[in-house]
């Protein structure tokens, strides 16, 4: 016998093995999951490196360590927001980031074209997305020239700036703007303010009312339009219908929640089991108000693919597995509890004690374990990669690297802002086309993601979106553990990839009770904050001296 016990945790994001000899941990490493949590590529991946883990030690394991395995589907579905009843007044556009000019304009919708337009009402004009900015710069200056009273242009492509700097006069120009909607309209109201500047006339009550009318709706418009700093407002000949009612948004979340158990519920099918272990439900407009979709996660066992032959139904709790993928003859014991092992090595941390709480975020659950018992529920870091990816507007890859921390704007090819208000000199030069763009570190050099926003509004909102997610699915885990008989007197102790976001600790520590001491884990003392699960099932069977 070797000595050496291999733990191995697959899990939804990455998979980690940890060696250890007498408990002592001697090789550890970690890769990116293939596939689905305890698929058949799963398991290869994990095997391979286990594999290339024994080459470097020059001899192998003799016993191989595992918990049940039961991945997590994260999926979300958006939930309208339903807004009081605004009669007749609509906010068609807010927060375009690429308006041009400055101003506010009241007048009537009309699409711009080569035609005469009405020399004695004010006039909005309407940009079809195929007439070109250049063209419609052009139409714009000469029926300024024609001695028109066109106040205002309306966009429905993302060349709002390029129109405004070929008019030659400072109107408000709006992209990103609906106008076959808007086109219907018997008034409509544009402001454009300065990047950063929040409006000035529709965000004020009695100017929409004293302009376009609705008086007693003019309130419910403004409340939207307080942060922002370009939006369009129109005023239609009908009433919208009346959505509202005091049973009106909860009667949405019931339907999505009915979307949601569908998905599960088909998934589980897939798999033979049709429980859902979770459900998360999470207001991004409390946080957002530029993305008010309500975001909903639901945690569904998928497919439980045991480490030796198993039928993909059943679950690696019940089923015997005596050996290791991949053509070895490493025997595999199961461990009775991914969240127990967890624990047991995130309690090896320097300081920790046996009556700490232990937070293991992962990617699609948040585990928490205290002395009396352990409550897994949904809602971590995928959730907090789609919650980003919905907030801003980009894709989920660049959200996993985008959430992750502070961000700079960068001010000049060679200077960049940070959310503290200093300025750095950049090492190199910033990409082409990035300059006044949020960046963060990426995979390639800077990752440019927004130009709406600026470096401290960024983090107000980004720790607001983590307080959502991260703080909410933990509040739920620690009310469920205090039905289970108190969550311990000890510390806190945070493991799993998540915990190596600098925010996350400030993040928990708001759910905690006052003065409660929150620290991030260091497995073993060399570990770092990763590998809990790993050295927790290695050490739970590893043979002693």
């Amino acid at each position: 016998m070797s000595g050496l016990v291999a733990g191995v945790d697959v899990g939804n994001a990455t998979t980690e093995v940890v060696i250890v000899r007498y408990g002592v941990p001697v090789a550890w490493d970690r890769v990116v999951t293939r596939g689905p949590k305890g698929s058949p590529s799963s398991l290869a991946g994990a095997a391979a490196l286990l594999r290339r883990l024994e080459r470097g030690l020059g001899e192998a394991v003799a016993e191989v360590v595992m918990a049940p395995m039961r991945p997590v589907r994260t999926t979300t579905v958006e939930v309208p927001v339903v807004a009081a009843g605004t009669g007749r007044l609509r906010i068609v556009a807010a927060g375009s980031p690429t308006p041009g000019g400055e101003g506010v304009a009241v007048g009537r919708p009309l699409r711009l074209t080569a035609g005469d337009l009405p020399h004695g009402e004010d006039v909005i004009a309407l940009v079809p997305r195929d007439l070109g900015y250049a063209e419609a710069a052009r139409l714009v200056r000469a029926a300024l020239d024609a001695g028109i009273p066109l106040l205002g242009v309306l966009a429905e492509g993302d060349e709002g700036r390029l129109i405004a700097n070929r008019i030659g006069r400072p109107l408000p120009v709006a992209d990103q703007v609906d106008v076959t909607a808007v086109a219907a309209a018997d008034l409509v109201a544009v402001e454009v303010r300065p990047p950063g500047r929040p409006l000035r006339h529709l965000s004020d009550a009695l100017f929409v009312a004293a302009r376009l009318g609705e008086r007693d709706d003019a309130p419910a418009i403004c409340a939207e339009l307080y942060d922002v700093s370009c939006a369009v407002v129109a005023r239609f000949a009908n009433r919208q219908a009346d959505s509202v009612g005091p049973n009106a948004p909860e009667a949405t979340i019931e339907r999505a929640v009915a979307d949601l158990s569908r998905v599960a519920a088909t998934a589980g099918a897939r798999a033979g089991t049709s429980r859902s272990r979770s459900l998360l439900v999470a207001e991004m407009s409390a946080s957002a108000p530029a993305a008010p979709p309500v975001r909903l996660d639901v945690g569904s066992p998928g497919p439980a693919v045991s480490p030796g032959p198993a039928r993909p139904d059943e679950d690696t709790a019940r089923t015997p597995a005596d050996r290791f993928p991949g053509g070895g003859t490493v025997p595999v014991r199961r461990a009775p509890s991914e969240a127990a092992a967890a624990r047991a090595g995130a309690l090896s941390t320097p300081g920790a004690d046996r009556n700490s709480l232990v937070v293991d975020l992962g990617g699609g659950t948040v585990d928490v374990v205290g002395p009396p018992g352990e409550v897994v529920a949904a809602g971590a870091g995928d959730l907090l990669t789609a919650a980003v990816a919905a907030v801003l507007g980009i894709p989920r890859g660049a959200a996993d690297w985008v959430k992750r921390g502070p961000c700079v704007r960068l001010e000049t090819p060679h200077v960049s802002l940070g959310e503290d208000g200093s300025r750095v000199f950049l090492d190199s030069p910033a990409p082409p086309g990035s300059v006044g763009w949020l960046a963060v570190p990426g995979p390639a050099g800077p990752l440019p993601f927004s130009s709406a926003m600026s470096p401290a509004e960024w983090r107000a909102l980004r720790l607001a979106v983590k307080r959502e997610v991260l703080g909410a699915t933990v509040r739920r885990a620690l009310d469920a553990l205090d039905s289970l008989g108190g969550r311990g007197g000890g510390s806190v102790v945070v493991v799993g990839g998540p915990a190596g976001d600098d925010e996350v600790l400030g993040v928990l520590a708001r759910e905690l009770p006052p003065g409660t001491v929150v620290g991030r884990g260091n497995v073993a003392g060399v570990l770092g904050h990763r590998y809990a699960v790993a050295y927790g099932l290695a050490t739970g069977a590893c043979p002693r001296e």
